[in-house]
C-alpha cells in the first residue's frame, strides 16, 4: 500500500478491519434500517436516488455491502436485471434475502468478505455503500475493475468528512446527538462514537479517484452529496 493511502485500514491487518465492523455493526440487522435513516440526516434515499440515477441499460449488476437489501432490491425492482449482492454480516443477509423471496426478485447473495470477492464473471454496473472507508482499497478495486464489463460502471458512496468549517461542526454534533438520543440502544452506541473519528480518518475518496485511475476506469469524477457530507465516486470502463 502506498504511503498516500490513509484510510482507517492502513496498517491493520484484515481481521483487524473485519473486527472494527463488528464491533460496529454487531447485532444491528433488525434496526440497521431504521437507523441509517437517523445516521444520514435523513438522507440516506436521496443520495441512493443519485446513484441510481446514474445506472444506464444494466445487465448484471454486482453491490457489495448491500447489508438488508436496500439498495440491492430497489435495482432488482426498477431495472429487472439480476443482481448478485456480497455482504460480510451472516444477520444483514438473512434479512436481505428474507426480503427477496417474498418479492421474487432475481437475486442471488454471498456472504463473504468484499475485499476478496473475485467471481469469474462480469457485470456491467458494480455498486456499494457506506463500505469504501471500512476496506483496503488498493486490494479492492483491481478485483473490481477486473469484474467490470467493457463499458461497465463502478459507483462507491459513502459518508465523507466535510470540507467547511460550519459542516464539520454539524456532522460531528448530529453523532453527539445521537449518542445521547439513543443510549438505550447499546448495540449502536459504538457506532455513534466511533464513526466521526473513522470518517474525519479516512481519505478514501482521494484514494479512490488514484486507484480507478490505475486501473483503467475513464471519466472519473466526484459529486459531494450534502455538503460533502457524503460523496459519490464514479468510473467507467472503456468499451
Amino acid at each position: 500500500m502506498t504511503s498516500s493511502t490513509n484510510t482507517p485500514s492502513s496498517g491493520k491487518t484484515q481481521g483487524e478491519r473485519k473486527q472494527l465492523v463488528e464491533n460496529l455493526f454487531h447485532g444491528t440487522g433488525e434496526t440497521y434500517d431504521k437507523y441509517v435513516h437517523f445516521a444520514t440526516w435523513g438522507r440516506d434515499k436521496r443520495w441512493k436516488e443519485e446513484l441510481l440515477g446514474l445506472i444506464h441499460s444494466p445487465t448484471r449488476i454486482l453491490d457489495l455491502a448491500c447489508g438488508t437489501g436496500i439498495l440491492l432490491l430497489e435495482m432488482a425492482r426498477r431495472f429487472d436485471v439480476h443482481v448478485t449482492g456480497v455482504e460480510l454480516r451472516p444477520e444483514y443477509l438473512e434479512i436481505c434475502n428474507a426480503r427477496a423471496t417474498e418479492l421474487g426478485y432475481d437475486v442471488r447473495t454471498i456472504c463473504g468478505n468484499a475485499e476478496e470477492v473475485e467471481l469469474d464473471e462480469q457485470f456491467s454496473h458494480i455498486t456499494s455503500c457506506y463500505i469504501p472507508k471500512y476496506i483496503d482499497l488498493d486490494k479492492t478495486v483491481p478485483h473490481l475493475a477486473k469484474m467490470l464489463a467493457p463499458g461497465g460502471r463502478i459507483m462507491m458512496q459513502d459518508f465523507s468528512y466535510p470540507s467547511e468549517k460550519w459542516v464539520q461542526d454539524i456532522f460531528v454534533d448530529h453523532f453527539a446527538r445521537m449518542t445521547e438520543r439513543f443510549k438505550d440502544e447499546p448495540d449502536w452506541q459504538f457506532m455513534w462514537k466511533a464513526l466521526p473519528d473513522v470518517v474525519k480518518n479516512s481519505t478514501w475518496v482521494e484514494d479512490m479517484v488514484r486507484l480507478y485511475e490505475a486501473n483503467g476506469l475513464v471519466n472519473v469524477r466526484v459529486i459531494e452529496q450534502s455538503r460533502r457530507m457524503s460523496c459519490l465516486v464514479i468510473g467507467d470502463k472503456p468499451e
